[in-house]
């Protein structure tokens, strides 16, 4: 590190993925490090979070634009703050927010979060009392409305989203039956989180064992990946069932977009299928916050974190969690 001019590591994007993001769409970059403008911090990051939406934001179909090539990829990130020019916060306290995929960063002190190191691990904060646990929240709490004696059904069950939203639903008093892309997977869902069923897409008889495990059909059903799993699970409604459209993973390495699910069924079940954009409820994160912590301090919500170290195994991590190697909330700890 040269005296005069001090540099960080960043994960930087060398060109936009096609299809499958390959590990040459990045690259590992040393970067001057950034200057603090008033109003500003600079935190020294320790988590970073990987997650599926960036994906369909490097495909330039995400609620925030594309980032121009040569850019720090982006992404949530925990650390601590090294310098503050805002007097929001303390030096050392841990604060966390869009981070990028870099050693350091300098964010607007505003639009971080701090975290609280008594309530849980810090790594929580981008996971289950992070964005996830909100957008797994906010679907149960105001779309699905779970009562009890229900049958709710969750794609991604063992991924960082719907493994919260499935132990939701169980402490609703709700049947709750998961989706996931492999047996171990599936027995993650059921041993440690508690579902009553778990499924495997990629299973060849997925729709025979998805009714199998959904005798008397769902009464609401989480989706975070579209396509057929989508159009298997709308063949299930009951009536007056509630669907909540969240993600589209199964879309977000295609150039065109699949045939869509026959929706006959909805119409049939009078059914309400609601889209979910998690920024529309930041304004009770601290009320989910406390609820989910509660919940994890006694013992009815479990999470899981598949850790990869250093900055730069951040790309072929998010390629891994893309393919589904993941086991838990995918972070980078730097």
């Amino acid at each position: 590190m040269d005296g005069m001019h001090p540099t960080m590591q960043a994960v930087c994007l060398r060109q936009i993925p096609q299809g499958m993001p390959q590990a040459q769409d990045f690259e590992l970059q040393q970067q001057p490090l950034p200057e603090v403008g008033d109003g500003q911090l600079r935190m020294q990051v320790q988590w970073l979070s990987l997650d599926p939406f960036l994906r369909a934001q490097l495909g330039g179909r995400y609620a925030v634009p594309c980032p121009p090539l040569g850019s720090i990829v982006p992404g949530y990130g925990i650390g601590t703050v090294l310098e503050d020019r805002s007097g929001r916060f303390a030096v050392g306290e841990v604060v966390s927010g869009m981070t990028g995929w870099a050693e350091q960063a300098v964010v607007d002190a505003h639009v971080v979060s701090p975290v609280d190191a008594t309530l849980a691990p810090i790594s929580t904060a981008v996971g289950v009392l992070g964005i996830p646990g909100l957008t797994a929240w906010a679907g149960v709490r105001h779309i699905l409305q779970p009562k009890a004696g229900q049958t709710i059904l969750v794609s991604t069950a063992a991924g960082a989203v719907g493994s919260v939203v499935g132990q939701l639903c169980k402490a609703a008093g709700c049947r709750v039956v998961g989706i996931a892309g492999s047996a171990e997977k599936c027995a993650i869902v059921t041993d440690e989180f508690g579902f009553d069923a778990c499924v495997s897409y990629r299973d060849a008889d997925f729709t025979q064992q998805l009714r199998a495990a959904c005798p008397d059909g769902i009464d609401g059903y989480f989706d975070n990946v579209g396509g057929s799993v989508l159009e298997a699970a709308l063949s299930l409604l009951r009536l007056h069932a509630r669907v909540v459209l969240c993600g589209l993973s199964d879309q977000y390495n295609r150039s065109e977009r699949p045939a869509g699910p026959n929706l006959g069924p909805v119409i049939g079940a009078r059914a309400h299928l609601q889209g979910l954009v998690v920024y529309d409820h930041l304004a009770e994160f601290s009320q989910c916050r406390s609820e989910l912590a509660a919940m994890i301090a006694n013992g009815t919500l479990r999470y899981r974190e598949h850790i990869h170290d250093g900055l730069g195994s951040a790309p072929a991590a998010f390629i891994g969690l893309l393919n589904g190697h993941n086991l838990g909330k995918a972070l980078v700890r730097l």
